[in-house]
């Protein structure tokens, strides 16, 4: 799974320290398989998650936590356009 957060300028730093605390509280959780953040090369606004989950349970349960939940509210604020979330089936290598 990628999720794809376009920071406004001026709440990059805030978006930054906020996806920080997800990396640690995601890890966290039983079913997540990794949970890592990255920041794009070329444009430093744009933030992107890399995640991998157990099973749907392991998802589900995560979406629906606080901190998920509040991330969500708050991006609205401080991105430039929705986050963008892909989901993706693993093919290689088995």
């Amino acid at each position: 799974m990628c999720v794809r957060f376009q920071a406004k300028p001026e709440h990059r730093d805030e978006l930054h320290k906020r996806l920080l605390e997800m990396v640690v509280l995601s890890n966290q959780e039983e079913g997540c398989l990794f949970y890592n953040l990255h920041i794009d090369q070329e444009d430093s606004n744009t933030f992107y998650f890399l995640e991998a989950w157990k099973d749907q349970a392991a998802f589900d349960f995560h979406a629906s936590t606080d901190y998920v939940i509040a991330i969500n509210a708050d991006a609205i604020a401080m991105t430039s356009s929705p986050s963008r979330v892909e989901f993706m089936h693993k093919i290689a290598p088995l």
